[in-house]
């Protein structure tokens, strides 16, 4: 896997692998899968919740990158999680305060509306319910291989081991930990 040390790396800090083209591919494609599943279910409630579902998906794919990303070490880079760095760049300029917990209120406020409206709608469709699931575990699977391990691992931001539930996770499971400066 590429480093920042090798040539073509475009993402993070010193030892940071890039983003590579064909897993970011796998997670797009996942998401999509994820979001049309989602998408599906609320419709079975009606276009009313399907609105209300797109504003928590339109909240999340703004709102929490302002308060992380813009503070995140890959702002402006080529990141594992959707390239997110320089799409988190696109919209708002980098921030130099320091993180504290209205990102992951923000990030978690609107996941909790585009990810659980599915399950309440779908609970009584067995199968957009079991489209749903099986779409939201391929997705979460791939994002953690994919991102939340090299972060793990790489990340020097202190806040993301403070804060972040997935960190912890990735951790307790043994699939990653950090890497000394040293080594």
């Amino acid at each position: 896997m590429d480093t920042v040390n090798s040539p073509g790396c475009t993402c993070g800090g010193e030892g940071w692998p890039s983003a590579d083209a064909r897993e970011q591919a796998m997670l797009m494609l996942s998401a999509a899968a994820f979001v049309i599943a989602g998408g599906r279910a609320v419709l079975i409630k009606g276009p009313r919740w399907f609105a209300v579902w797109m504003a928590g998906l339109l909240a999340w794919a703004t709102v929490p990158k302002y308060f992380i990303c813009t503070r995140c070490e890959n702002y402006g880079k080529s990141c594992d999680f959707f390239y997110g760095g320089r799409y988190a760049a696109l919209l708002f300029k980098k921030q130099d305060r320091p993180f504290n917990a209205s990102g992951y209120i923000a990030e978690g406020a609107s996941l909790s509306l585009f990810q659980f409206m599915p399950l309440v709608a779908a609970r009584r469709d067995r199968l957009a319910l079991a489209a749903y699931l099986l779409s939201a575990a391929v997705f979460q699977a791939l994002l953690v291989r994919f991102c939340c391990i090299d972060c793990v691992r790489y990340s020097t931001d202190a806040w993301k081991e403070a804060y972040c539930p997935t960190w912890k996770m990735v951790e307790r499971l043994g699939l990653a930990e950090p890497v000394s400066p040293s080594a």
